[in-house]
């Protein structure tokens, strides 16, 4: 058994609405039935992390490596899970965050579940907000900004279903743009570094993310690419 913290690194009001920051080290712990009541966004801080979450008769196994996201929406509900010794941050936006955030940019304030994304916008800007609370400057205007950037990206791309495929995947977003970089660049040889650079994420969970999201690894769709 591994040690046992937890932290509140900051907590804020947004137009009168809180967010919290927190950051944890964990030993194995089984995970009482919970009901979410804020969005939870986590992000992995080491690993890899075997995780397995049940809701009713679904079972859900996952390896989290550092990095990845995991969303649990306001009243989303779980019948429990285990998780192995990890570190992570987990960001708590209230619903009224999600709910402005979606109004602005017109889409509904619904978000589902994932568990183990690869998404590289939404982890850096966790990584600098929590720069921000930890640091002596935290600007109030800033760290607003950053809550309401990661409010308005999840609203844009975790508004639909992610089936158990995708789990350890992209958001649709980012293989979209992963895909776009590939097939724009077809004239030349691409190795996964380069692509790994242009799209922000390390070569290893590319090729992870990219074999979980499409079926198969980024060598054989190149070579589909150039056939």
């Amino acid at each position: 058994m591994g040690s046992m913290m937890s932290r509140m690194i900051g907590s804020g009001l947004l137009q009168s609405v809180d967010f919290i920051l927190e950051h944890h080290r964990k030993s194995s712990t089984a995970v009482l039935p919970q009901s979410f009541l804020m969005h939870s966004i986590s992000i992995q801080l080491d690993g890899p992390s075997k995780v397995e979450v049940w809701c009713g008769e679904k079972r859900t196994r996952v390896t989290l490596r550092r990095g990845d996201i995991t969303i649990a929406p306001y009243r989303f509900s779980i019948d429990g899970a285990y998780v192995e010794p990890c570190e992570f941050l987990q960001l708590h936006l209230s619903p009224s965050v999600i709910e402005r955030a979606a109004s602005e940019v017109g889409r509904p304030p619904a978000i589902v579940p994932v568990l183990g994304a690869v998404d590289s916008l939404a982890e850096q800007t966790i990584y600098q907000l929590e720069e921000e609370l930890t640091s002596r400057r935290g600007a109030g205007e800033y760290v607003n900004l950053l809550v309401e950037t990661l409010a308005t990206h999840l609203v844009k791309y975790y508004a639909e279903t992610c089936t158990t495929k995708e789990v350890g995947g992209f958001p649709k977003y980012l293989l979209a743009t992963t895909l776009d970089y590939i097939n724009g660049s077809l004239d030349r040889n691409l190795s996964i570094k380069e692509i790994a650079l242009a799209v922000g994420i390390e070569p290893a969970r590319l090729a992870r993310a990219f074999r979980v999201s499409t079926g198969k690894s980024i060598h054989r769709y190149l070579n589909e690419r150039f056939k």
